[in-house]
């Protein structure tokens, strides 16, 4: 369809025009407006004030109209000028409509149906124009097709959903080694030594280790399960050092076989704070595996708590290799590793700072190539923690 405008054929203003002494300058507007891929109109309010007049409307609007099903088909360009929209079916109609009850700039979306079958998102922006004295005379309105970007962040949304299966069944995959690694070696020894004399009491720590390590797995899976789904999880008034010391514990066959040596530096006079202690947990040995794969040979691996204002203070600290400044900014992407080819998953950071994020707490890395680093979170206190504290 060709060009729409205000004027006719021969050049002179529409009985709805502007005057015959602006007439070279609308027309050089509408030449311009004419060149726009966005849809172009301008409107007034007719009499009475329930109807508006469409003074002028680009061919991109036009386009727009024509792709829409259910609406009323206008001969010529004339007819679609000369036409007064009112509320109806129309949603384009309708949305201008709406927009002349503003007295400001007016954002809004419109969708409608296509004869293709398809659906079209359009962005409206409405200014008004105004005359001397303040009073807004019409609105110039500009409907830009949004559908393709919406299309795109859909299907990124959709990627993303998948990537994040993807992320959890790795981080499931990383988080349960430890607790079936113990169970397995639970049930070798346990077959080692069943025909041996007095075995029965070795034979019932076994078994005891076995169901403890599944049950863990068990909360691991639900835990990143939830995690995934950012589904909130119950919290209650616990104790940061004792989280610690026993994340420590499980971390401590690892670092020992890669020969680490892992400290505790614990203030004693710490506060609850409300969290869930096994979410915490898993932060905490995952930051300290990394700590012990940060170096070659005997890396120290020390665990700091200390009160803040507001809440207490988790450092995992050690003197490794250390990053440099690519890999700090990346610390936290998900996939993101420098061990990809020893087994390294690059989300054991993702996930925990996802986790801590949960726990309304801050992380952040502090390192310097060759001189080790450190991680810090800040755990914050509630007023009924401190209460709970109190008794």
């Amino acid at each position: 369809m060709g060009q729409t405008a205000v004027f006719s054929k021969q050049g002179s203003p529409s009985p709805e025009g502007w005057g015959d002494c602006v007439a070279t300058d609308l027309r050089m507007l509408c030449s311009v407006a004419g060149c726009v891929q966005d849809g172009v109109v301008i409107t007034a309010e007719a009499a009475g004030g329930n109807r508006l007049s469409l003074l002028y409307a680009n061919a991109a609007f036009t386009n727009l109209r024509d792709s829409m099903t259910g609406v009323a088909r206008e001969e010529n360009a004339a007819s679609l000028l000369s036409c007064h929209a009112s509320r109806g079916a129309d949603p384009l109609w309708a949305s201008l409509m709406e927009c002349h009850q503003s007295d400001d700039v007016y954002l809004t979306d419109v969708t409608h149906d296509c004869e293709d079958g398809f659906q079209r998102l359009l962005h409206l922006r409405s200014e008004p124009i105004r005359d001397e004295s303040g009073r807004i005379t019409h609105r110039v309105s500009i409907f830009r097709d949004g559908t393709e970007q919406a299309n795109l962040k859909e299907a990124l949304r959709q990627n993303e959903r998948l990537a994040c299966i993807g992320l959890l069944a790795a981080g499931i995959a990383h988080e349960i080694n430890n607790p079936t690694g113990s169970a397995l070696l639970a049930a070798e020894t346990a077959l080692a030594i069943k025909d041996s004399d007095n075995a029965d009491e070795q034979l019932i720590s076994c078994l005891q280790n076995i169901i403890t390590s599944m049950d863990r797995c068990g909360r691991i899976v639900r835990t990143l399960l939830r995690y995934s789904r950012e589904e909130s999880t119950e919290k209650q008034a616990c104790s940061i050092n004792d989280v610690a010391k026993q994340a420590l514990d499980l971390a401590r066959p690892y670092g020992e076989s890669h020969g680490a040596v892992l400290r505790l530096e614990l203030d004693d006079n710490l506060p609850l704070i409300p969290m869930n202690p096994l979410e915490i947990e898993l932060v905490l040995v995952n930051l300290i595996r990394n700590a012990v794969e940060a170096g070659e040979g005997k890396v120290v691996v020390s665990i700091h708590t200390v009160q803040i204002e507001g809440g207490v203070r988790i450092e995992v600290r050690d003197d490794g290799h250390g990053m440099n400044a690519e890999q700090l900014s990346r610390v936290f992407d998900p996939l993101y590793t420098t061990r990809r080819l020893v087994g390294g998953s690059g989300l054991g950071m993702n996930i925990a700072y996802g986790i801590v994020q949960g726990h309304k707490g801050h992380m952040r890395v502090r390192s310097k190539q060759g001189r080790g680093t450190t991680v810090i979170i800040d755990l914050p206190i509630t007023v009924d923690t401190m209460g709970a504290n109190g008794k």
